[in-house]
């Protein structure tokens, strides 16, 4: 059964999934991550084990209301075996970020 979690923040946040269903991945699967800012300079970073890292530094989608559009906003793909998977939040200028990921696990 997919576990999501959806988290709005206005400050910096090191590790979004922690105190989160996904703050330790059960097991191998997919982990679908994607991300929008009301401001053009915010930055995400994911990495963790077992796994190609997505992108570090990349700037995130502008939304003036700071909401994922499903049509237009890139969605990150992640392979984790399980363990912990570190989605970082870089809020350069004062704005909201929007965080949602959902994780499938393998059959």
């Amino acid at each position: 059964m997919p576990i999501q979690i959806r988290k709005v923040l206005t400050a910096d946040d090191t590790d979004v999934l922690n105190g989160t269903d996904l703050e330790n991945i059960p097991g191998p699967g997919i982990l679908l991550i994607g991300a929008a800012s009301t401001q053009n300079d915010t930055l995400m970073s994911i990495t963790g084990r077992g796994f190609e890292v997505p992108f570090r530094q990349q700037a995130l989608a502008l939304r003036t209301n700071g909401q994922l559009t499903e049509d237009d906003d890139p969605i990150s793909v992640v392979t984790p075996q399980g363990g912990k998977v570190i989605v970082d939040i870089n809020i350069v200028t004062a704005a909201t970020v929007v965080v949602e990921a959902m994780f499938i696990p393998a059959e």
